[in-house]
């Protein structure tokens, strides 16, 4: 059972439930009366603190945040994932978004209110009830997830408000969007400080499931290859959408990988050392373990619905694999696909390829009530052909599954098997993870040689963090060319391999501005694939996201129409 602190963490509960739980029930009947609860008094002692900063870490879990809509839908339309839905609430995962479109306006209003809650806490935190250390302490977390909100925020909508105080009044929602390169550096500020205040995940006082030292250094090399890429409507012209000198920012990201690989801390456990290890990381988020080794950063969910808690989330539900029918299952509805583009990059011996695809699927029948059992693993353009990182459940026997392709009623493990999640129709409590170590290893080789617009070659160096990920994988050392130019196209596979999923590709894609180049490869993949059929259906819905894309609108998403009608200092980017 986990402790107090790390159960708040994980569900990311209600910020008075969490005030409960840390401070244990004498010390909450302790604390002031609601209605005497204040601005400028609440943030004075620990309690108080803890609560501000659990209120902040759950504006991320939640549906349209890591819930789904963001990680899953928004995320969609790439040469990892496509939708296979073609209603209109998946529109925005087929580019099909307006400024109106929930997706749009929810992520802006959920990133903006952690901001606001941040600036709160900055604001009134009474520095002489706490140590030096302790208030940087709590300023680090603050500061970490500002930080986080305001890189978001910058990535998908470019421009935007910066806001450093908090709202008062309607006259302060009138701010005028800020330069992208400023946005930038505002995050870079407060990944800096965090940096310098923020625990090491393996100080004992650390809590699992909170920013920490080493995350901080990666969302920071994070932060400098995308600034050191390619910047969307920058200028009128491609060719200058880029900052001034941005060698500096691959230089700056090496520096901040190193610091992380160096410190020696983190790692991933090698092939050699367990064959399925990449599987047995991704157990500890189905089964709520937190492996601090590898998993820098996660989102923590918790399945606290039957409580009235709005905190959740659908990872292996929504982009689970198919499981629907009676109410006693591990239910998953697969509404976006593993790519045909993904599966080709896989080689056979790739460890990841059949956990990160499923490959199986069980169809229900309301004539006889039965369930059949399907492999459909080489069938790629099968409508279930789902995603498999965060399954629910398995065969039992995928053997006898490969080997008769079909069963009825066949056992199944469930593998989300945490109390209260197991079989919940909807939600479940699988976490999601924002930064790993081989994550790390990738921004590092890449960092080496510049990006896509560099001129370096790979060192040994980079070519040492690419087959620490690729050993993991029970892959043979990298034995291609170190040219920068082949070199860069191998990470860019390696990175859909390792990474997919994780809500990485779009943004990765978008900063090496190769977005719409892979979405007609996948186009081209989809339509010469052995089971394309032109008038299916599903087949003409995995193609559409490649159709709609317009790379005149599409790297970043309108402003909501909700904030340009109440902040008159906004303007719309594209009549929309």
């Amino acid at each position: 059972m986990m402790n107090t602190k790390r159960f708040r963490v994980a569900v990311a509960m209600m910020a008075l439930l969490t005030a409960c739980i840390s401070a244990g029930c004498k010390k909450f009947l302790d604390l002031d009366p609601l209605s005497t609860w204040r601005d400028e008094t609440f943030y004075s002692s620990a309690s108080e603190v803890e609560m501000a900063l659990a209120g902040i870490y759950s504006g991320m879990a939640n549906d349209d945040m890591y819930g789904y809509k963001f990680n899953v839908v928004l995320e969609s339309g790439t040469d990892e994932m496509y939708t296979n839905a073609s209603a209109a609430n998946w529109g925005a995962a087929r580019y099909a978004y307006t400024s109106s479109s929930d997706e749009v306006q929810n992520i802006w209003l959920h990133f903006y209110s952690m901001i606001n809650l941040v600036n709160q806490l900055e604001k009134n935190l009474d520095p002489q009830m706490f140590s030096e250390e302790q208030t940087n302490l709590y300023l680090a977390k603050a500061r970490f997830m500002r930080a986080f909100a305001y890189f978001n925020l910058a990535n998908w909508f470019g421009p935007v408000p910066i806001r450093l105080t908090p709202s008062a009044n309607q006259d302060d929602n009138h701010v005028a969007a800020s330069p992208v390169l400023d946005v930038y550096q505002q995050v870079e500020r407060d990944y800096l400080f965090a940096v310098e205040h923020l625990l090491h995940a393996n100080n004992p006082d650390y809590v699992p499931g909170e920013p920490n030292k080493m995350a901080a250094h990666g969302m920071l090399a994070r932060l400098y290859l995308r600034m050191g890429g390619f910047q969307p409507y920058l200028a009128e012209n491609e060719a200058d959408c880029y900052f001034d000198n941005p060698g500096q920012y691959f230089e700056k990201a090496r520096q901040q990988c190193e610091i992380i690989i160096q410190d020696g801390w983190h790692h991933i456990v090698p092939y050699a050392t367990d064959p399925q290890s990449y599987r047995n990381h991704f157990m500890n988020y189905l089964q709520n373990r937190y492996d601090l080794r590898e998993s820098l950063y996660e989102v923590s969910f918790g399945n606290l619905i039957e409580m009235g808690l709005n905190v959740h989330g659908r990872m292996g539900n929504i982009n689970g694999v198919e499981f629907v029918g009676t109410s006693d299952i591990p239910r998953g509805f697969a509404n976006v696909n593993a790519s045909v583009a993904l599966y080709n990059r896989y080689a056979a011996e790739d460890t990841r390829m059949t956990w990160n695809i499923a490959g199986y699927r069980n169809n229900y029948s309301s004539a006889n009530q039965r369930y059949t059992m399907s492999y459909i693993f080489d069938r790629p353009l099968h409508q279930e052909f789902a995603i498999g990182k965060y399954r629910r459940w398995e065969p039992t026997d995928m053997e006898a599954l490969r080997t008769q392709r079909s069963i009825v009623d066949a056992p199944y493990t469930i593998l989300n098997n945490v109390t209260g999640s197991a079989t919940d129709p909807n939600y479940t409590s699988i976490n999601f993870p924002l930064l790993r170590y081989s994550d790390v290893l990738l921004m590092h080789a890449e960092a080496i040689i510049g990006g896509r617009f560099g001129t370096a070659d790979a060192t040994v160096e980079a070519v040492n963090s690419l087959n620490i990920v690729r050993e993991r994988a029970g892959l043979d050392p990298y034995i291609g060319s170190t040219q920068h130019d082949a070199f860069f196209n191998e990470l860019v596979d390696e990175r859909l391999r390792e990474l997919c999923f994780e809500g990485l590709r779009k943004q990765d894609l978008v900063r090496w501005n190769l977005l719409r180049e892979k979405l007609d490869q996948l186009d081209e993949a989809i339509r010469f694939n052995s089971f394309y059929v032109e008038t299916d259906a599903f087949h003409q819905t995995y193609r559409e996201p490649g159709i709609t894309f317009d790379r005149s609108r599409h790297f970043l998403l309108p402003y909501p129409l909700q904030e340009v009608t109440i902040n008159t200092q906004l303007d719309q980017r594209f009549p929309w």
